[in-house]
């Protein structure tokens, strides 16, 4: 089965039907134009390349690869994964995932099963994680207490080079748009912060048309999407918006936690 990768999609994580559905973004609330199910088991996260390849994160320790327009896995990652929670891919193609139980982020040279870094400085239980247009990372912790953060490593760094803890609040999923603003879900307060390029206080917070955001992601315009776990629903907010556009997508959602833009916003190289 093959669906188009030529148009504009989402791919949304289903938790409790393990399944990726796939959604035209231009249309309010269609129906999934495709549907990966080879490879998935409960899915959290999921990220996109340049080339289309989708990597979907199996929270069952595995994370399955599908070329463009393809709903079979042609390889699939299985070493150094411990309850791998989302994904990232950087400007030279490596994917980068999160691992609550490891403790860490590890790194998946492109084409590579097998990690070649793994960054444990500053995560405590790391969940989201985003790179922005300069290759800075970001990784949301969801721990309690001081461990409650949004760490920021620059470009080939393993120690991160800020801290935000402003407007934080049990941070899960991360976007970063095409001009720098970073996106946080706040999962069970039902808010997402944002905050300017380089800043660590947020600007605004969106409060409307949340219910258990877990995931954000953006389109080259500035768009963003949430998806909500407790809502079965994502919901659409036009570039610098606090209030949802009336668009939204809930038919075949099924506890939705990750999502991936395609075509994606990546790094420079």
């Amino acid at each position: 089965m093959q669906y188009d990768a030529k148009k504009a999609q989402i791919f949304v994580t289903n938790f409790s039907s393990n399944t990726v559905q796939i959604y035209n973004p231009k249309i309010n609330n269609p129906s999934p134009s495709g549907s990966i199910t080879s490879g998935v088991s409960e899915p959290t996260g999921d990220c996109i390349d340049k080339h289309g390849t989708l990597y979907v994160v199996n929270q069952t320790n595995s994370i399955p690869e599908y070329k463009a327009g393809q709903t079979s896995p042609y390889q699939t990652i299985t070493a150094g994964l411990d309850n791998p929670a989302f994904c990232a891919i950087d400007g030279k193609g490596n994917l980068w995932v999160t691992n609550i139980f490891g403790v860490n982020v590890t790194e998946y040279p492109k084409g590579s099963t097998s990690p070649s870094t793994v960054i444990t400085n500053g995560i405590t239980f790391p969940i989201g994680i985003a790179f922005d247009r300069q290759g800075d990372m970001f990784v949301a912790n969801r721990s309690g207490g001081s461990g409650t953060n949004v760490e920021v490593y620059a470009p080939g760094g393993s120690t991160p080079s800020m801290t935000i803890t402003n407007g934080i609040t049990e941070p899960c999923g991360i976007a970063v748009d095409a001009k720098g603003t970073l996106y946080v879900t706040n999962l069970g307060y039902n808010t997402v912060a944002e905050y300017l390029a380089g800043q660590s206080t947020p600007y605004q917070t969106i409060t409307s048309g949340l219910n258990y955001p877990a995931a954000a992601t953006v389109n080259k315009k500035g768009t963003l999407f949430v998806s909500n776990y407790d809502g079965n629903t994502i919901s659409e907010y036009p570039p610098g918006s606090i209030n949802p556009s009336g668009n939204s997508i809930s038919q075949g959602l099924s506890s939705p936690e990750g999502s991936a833009y395609s075509p994606p916003v990546l790094p420079k190289k």
